[in-house]
């Protein structure tokens, strides 16, 4: 993912644990300064 200068990883791996896919989220929220809601990181 690339978003103005930041790039983060996102492994293809088909089965997350919830401890990865929470990691991603905050990442994710941290580089663009914003929550994500559910439907939104389901639509990426």
């Amino acid at each position: 993912m690339v978003f103005d200068d930041n790039r983060l990883t996102i492994p293809s791996n088909d089965e997350y644990s919830v401890a990865q896919l929470r990691m991603m989220i905050r990442e994710v929220e941290e580089i663009i300064p914003r929550s994500i809601s559910l439907d939104e990181w389901m639509a990426l």
